[in-house]
């Protein structure tokens, strides 16, 4: 019997599909894998969708304790069997973190404030106190993953931020959108032609990405990239771009354009690999920015950060898409450190969590080297800056009963994050706690409006505000507290531990 072309295409590329799960050379051609289909579920176990999607839900939200780890003992990744997602082995069950979380779960949402360890904030205060008495600019570097992405909790965060202090600007954005769920609160922008790398993105590896973690690419002049303030409210002044990209050897030209204003070529070749930013003033007020390759060889642009001359707060929203903390590690340290000198931030946020809370299995110590290894870079760039961990929310899934409960890696990730903070000497923030801590999913999705998504890990609009209010009123407490004591002994600076990077920082 002989086959049609259609039958014999699809016995082909059935065949096709078949091999890679039968010749382990060939496993990452799998079109599917049991990690990748259960990834979006944490503690998946037989049944999880049923669950998650077509159990109905019960009036009463119960949340699930986390289960207490039989030693304190901590294990080697070569002594620990790698579990399967498939076994509800989730990420933090061994970590010695226990009586930590007891802590945690005891926590008032309303005695939650900063815990500043090694007096990391001060930095943040005196440029903050000098910008109340109008003497100059405090700029906030937020990273983190999608809800920063969204720029939700960083942008009500801006807000509230540049109403009390003075609007300096918007900050960073990126040439392009490096991935879909990438906005700007008060930005317009648009883009296209440009290859874009970041460590989230499939085959991004490491490399230079930049302050944000994404380069785009392009020796087109037909590429472009076009970002213009708001008409009105916040992001709707500008006195300086400031446009970071790669400086390298044989690298291109690239054609700025403000407005109607005659256009101005930048080059981008010098003889070493290094990152660089160049400056383009303009007259306080709106604007537009236009930005091509000239087409004289490659060019690699990071972003744009938009600034005013006046005093005030600059809120710069740096989030991954898929983000963890181990991406940062990715970035190369000498480029990215050039990044943050250029930017001079007076305070940094790392914000992670949410993704790394749906993995089967991560080491506690790889987990907390990666946290160190950032920091170290951060003040390799800048000794003085202040460096705040904030957690991660709340996140929740459907038990067994259809109740939405607090998946149990959440508030494991909380406790690691905070050992951090206190062995590395810089602030923490405990989001979780602040918002509510245990079942807050359940109790923001039946607010009305929602606080937060379907999905039970993201923000609404709404409950992002209430998140970025958190962040804020956090830090404004802090900043009374270190008014009132002025007049008091100085305080310690962090410990020499933070000037002395890991051994495999390089």
């Amino acid at each position: 019997m002989k086959l049609s072309k259609t039958w014999f295409t699809i016995l082909v590329f059935g065949l096709l599909a078949v091999f890679p799960y039968i010749l382990p050379s060939m496993e990452h051609f799998q079109m599917l894998s049991a990690r990748w289909m259960a990834a979006p579920f944490p503690g998946w176990a037989p049944g999880a969708l049923e669950r998650i999607f077509l159990r109905p839900r019960t009036e009463t939200p119960v949340v699930a304790a986390p289960p207490v780890a039989p030693t304190a003992q901590v294990e080697t990744e070569n002594e620990l069997p790698q579990p399967s997602l498939l076994t509800g082995d989730y990420v933090g069950k061994n970590w010695p973190v226990q009586d930590m979380v007891k802590e945690i779960l005891q926590e008032s949402a309303d005695d939650v404030s900063i815990q500043d360890f090694g007096c990391a904030m001060s930095h943040f205060y005196e440029s903050l106190l000098l910008t109340e008495e109008k003497q100059g600019i405090t700029r906030i570097c937020h990273f983190g993953d999608s809800p920063i992405s969204g720029d939700l909790i960083s942008g009500a965060a801006r807000t509230l931020l540049q109403n009390k202090f003075g609007d300096a600007g918007h900050g960073w954005i990126f040439i392009a959108k490096p991935w879909d769920f990438y906005y700007h609160e008060g930005i317009r922008m648009e883009g296209k032609g440009w290859k874009v790398s970041s460590p989230v993105l499939p085959g991004g590896g490491g490399g230079s990405f930049g302050l944000g973690g994404a380069s785009f690419t392009s020796g087109s002049p037909s590429a472009y990239s076009r970002i213009r303030t708001t008409s009105k409210g916040e992001g709707s002044a500008v006195s300086r771009f400031d446009i970071f990209y790669l400086a390298q050897p044989h690298g291109g030209s690239f054609t700025a354009y403000v407005d109607k204003d005659p256009a101005r070529d930048f080059s981008t070749q010098e003889q070493t690999r290094s990152s660089a930013m160049v400056s383009i003033n303009v007259k306080d007020g709106g604007h537009t920015l236009k930005i091509t390759p000239k087409g004289d060889g490659s060019v690699t642009l990071y972003g744009v950060a938009l600034e005013r001359d006046d005093p005030g707060v600059v809120y710069d929203t740096l989030g991954m898409l898929g983000g963890t903390v181990h991406h940062l590690t990715f970035f190369h340290g000498d480029t990215w450190i050039e990044d943050l000198k250029n930017r001079k931030p007076d305070l940094v946020i790392l914000n992670f969590g949410t993704n790394e809370s749906n993995y089967g299995y991560l080491p506690y110590t790889e987990y907390t080297h990666g946290y160190s290894l950032v920091i170290h870079r951060i003040r390799e760039a800048l000794p003085d800056v202040s460096i705040l961990i904030m957690s991660p929310i709340d996140r929740g899934a459907r038990d067994d009963d259809g109740d939405i409960v607090t998946i149990p890696s959440i508030p494991i990730l909380v406790a690691a994050q905070e050992s951090v903070a206190r062995a590395e000497n810089v602030a923490f923030f405990n989001t979780f706690a602040a918002m509510g801590g245990m079942g807050t999913m359940a109790r923001w999705y039946d607010d009305q409006p929602r606080l937060v998504t379907g999905d039970f890990t993201h923000p609404s609009y709404t409950g992002a505000a209430q998140l970025g209010s958190m962040l804020v009123n956090a830090l404004l407490k802090g900043y009374e507290d270190y008014k009132k004591n002025l007049a008091g002994p100085p305080c310690a600076p962090p410990g020499e531990v933070a000037k002395t990077a890991p051994a495999s920082d390089r």
